[in-house]
């Protein structure tokens, strides 16, 4: 079974926890590194690779995109929020709908 590559990181704890989240969907994984141990501070970007076996590369790709890429919100967007009841407000109440 060979195995490819679904997402590749420089920094130990993103790849430790990406590892962590596939395996928890039930998706092998294995770390590779290949950051150079003599000089850790000038590895380049993606020197550890998180692999899965070739079948499950889309399935990985999929998920894992789906937790990095969220909604940015544009800057200077207020975010009303209902500190008596410590939630978001819904965006008709945040513009001036009718108020509940």
């Amino acid at each position: 079974m060979p195995w490819r590559i679904c997402h590749a990181t420089a920094f130990e704890p993103e790849a430790h926890l990406v590892k962590g989240f596939l395996e928890h969907q039930g998706i092998p994984c294995l770390l590779e590194n290949r950051r150079p141990e003599a000089d850790p501070l000038r590895s380049s970007v993606g020197n550890i690779r998180i692999l899965v076996p070739e079948e499950w590369v889309p399935v990985a790709s999929k998920l894992i995109s789906h937790r990095t890429h969220r909604r940015r919100r544009p800057k200077g967007e207020l975010i009303a929020v209902d500190f008596k009841r410590r939630r978001r407000v819904p965006a008709r109440r945040a513009h001036g709908g009718p108020q509940a």
